[in-house]
């Protein structure tokens, strides 16, 4: 079938008069894969498009294909790609692929309106090998779980903290999990991937075959192919101590001065993590803006003094707390989606008077919002991750990644986030309001010398420079690394979700 026909396709009873949508259908079906596709006229797909984490991630492809594995990934991009290169000099204009993990990334990360989605929700295995210590983990798969399914081998991986993220999107971004005082970031642990280029050709990249790959696929997200699989060593299970503790914002000294002294001193205390945060949460929206923080003692410890100074601060009501393993942890800690929602980041150094700035800031963005919206239509969160200096000599040692953390200093990862539960014309303003939030603060870190380079992939808007904040020579290896493995580009122009290093220095 030529790509430039109108006709219409069947397949199993449904239809289509969309150029590329018929020629995927035609090649499918061909190969006997026409029973993995969702049209708009199945019944499936609106209830698919439904599990899309947030609402302005709900797009609406023209068809969304799920392939089972990796032949399938590779059968189906390359039909893919024979139509979209014939559209150059077609009728079936400008549309584009969009690759779909865990669902759980900003807008037209991994979902499209004018072209087909790849949904690899089918490639969600996970499997441990005893004789190599290897778990097997498909890119489809999310952390609950994938972290449940290790817990009948009696191993773990450093994943998602909140089980309903993806495995692709954490894993290709970097990881931040509550080992990493021990274990680097979630893509250190990676020692091999499976990887369908845009030939359709299926490599490993691990540091004996396509090293060069492997290295730029920790952290350089999707610049090269698409991932199906990943091979990460595993760690004996054990049972880890959680604690969730809400405190007021009359206590925002001592809530800083814990934070400050926490990351200071993070190195004593490798097998204990901290998320702090402060929030306005419309479940309290009578309270205003509290802080919270989660503290895990990776070890199972309830009584890690490396928390002494949080547990000191009075709390909302009592804290909750539990031992169990971490998939447990991981189950138990999903957010709930189904809003407007949107993040941003930034790094800045572990600074008592930055950190007292971010939260007076936060605190008047929340007021302003509360203002536009009521306090009960919206969530908002600035999220202080303690990132110290020693990460990056972690992840050194396990063969290195791209994000360029080696830092002589102790940071913060400073998320801000928003959930807007009205409609789109709301979160427009939102969004707006947290842009604002976030170049403040940036002005500021900036003002007293304590400015950071890195701007998290997995946390940010799409707007940001993400690959440029790696560091020049980072950015250079990610360039060669993709025109080597990707030299027609199609990863930079029919994939355009996500990251992309051709983008780099454009903010």
């Amino acid at each position: 079938m030529s790509s430039t026909t109108t006709t219409t396709v069947t397949t199993h009873g449904e239809t289509t008069g969309i150029p590329p949508c018929n020629e995927i259908i035609q090649t499918l079906v061909e190969a006997g894969l026409g029973h993995r596709l969702l049209l708009p006229t199945n019944s499936a797909y609106e209830s698919r498009i439904e599990s899309w984490w947030a609402l302005n991630s709900r797009l609406h492809p023209w068809c969304i294909v799920q392939p089972h594995n990796a032949e399938e990934v590779s059968t189906i991009l390359k039909a893919l790609l024979k139509t979209g290169s014939d559209s150059n000099n077609s009728n079936n204009g400008e549309w584009h692929i969009a690759v779909r993990s865990g669902g759980h990334g900003p807008r037209y990360t991994n979902n499209i309106d004018n072209g087909v989605t790849i949904d690899l929700a089918h490639m969600n295995q996970a499997s441990y090998n005893r004789e190599t210590n290897i778990a097997s983990i498909g890119a489809g798969g999310r952390w609950a779980t994938v972290l449940a399914e290790l817990q009948k081998e009696d191993v773990f991986v450093p994943g998602g903290r909140d089980g309903s993220v993806g495995v692709g999107g954490f894993l290709l971004g970097g990881g931040l999990n509550y080992f990493m005082g021990r274990q680097g970031l979630g893509c250190d642990s990676i020692k091999n991937f499976e990887v369908v280029l845009a030939s359709g050709k299926i490599v490993n990249a691990n540091a004996q075959e396509n090293s060069d790959l492997w290295r730029a696929l920790r952290g350089g997200g999707s610049n090269f192919g698409i991932v199906t699989r990943f091979d990460m060593d595993a760690l004996p299970s054990r049972n880890i101590s959680y604690g969730l503790r809400m405190m007021s914002s009359d206590y925002t000294s001592e809530f800083v001065d814990a934070v400050v002294h926490f990351t200071d001193h993070f190195h004593e205390h490798d097998g204990d993590a901290l998320v702090p945060w402060v929030m306005h949460t419309s479940r309290l929206a009578h309270v205003g803006v509290v802080a919270a923080a989660i503290y895990v003692n990776t070890e199972g410890d309830e009584n890690s003094t490396a928390f002494d100074r949080i547990k000191q601060i009075p709390n909302i009501h009592p804290d909750r707390t539990f031992t169990d393993s971490y998939a447990v942890a991981a189950e138990r800690s999903q957010m709930a989606g189904g809003a407007w929602t949107t993040n941003a980041t930034l790094t800045f150094k572990n600074d008592k008077q930055i950190i007292t700035r971010v939260v007076d800031l936060h605190s008047q963005f929340v007021q302003t919002l509360m203002h536009a919206l009521g306090g009960e239509n919206f969530d908002s969160m600035s999220f202080l991750q303690p990132l110290p200096g020693f990460i990056g000599d972690i992840s050194n040692k396990k063969g290195g990644n791209v994000l360029g953390l080696e830092t002589r200093h102790n940071m913060i990862m400073w998320t801000g986030g928003i959930l807007v539960k009205t409609n789109q014309n709301d979160y427009d303003m939102a969004h707006g309001k947290l842009m604002a939030l976030m170049a403040d603060i940036k002005s500021y870190a900036a003002s007293v010398d304590g400015e950071g380079r890195l701007k998290y992939m997995n946390y940010a808007d799409p707007s940001q420079d993400c690959l440029g904040s790696y560091g020049e020579e980072n950015v250079e290896f990610i360039r060669q690394v993709a025109a080597r493995y990707d030299p027609t580009a199609v990863f930079q122009k029919l994939v355009p979700g996500g990251w992309k290093i051709s983008r780099v220095g454009v903010e």
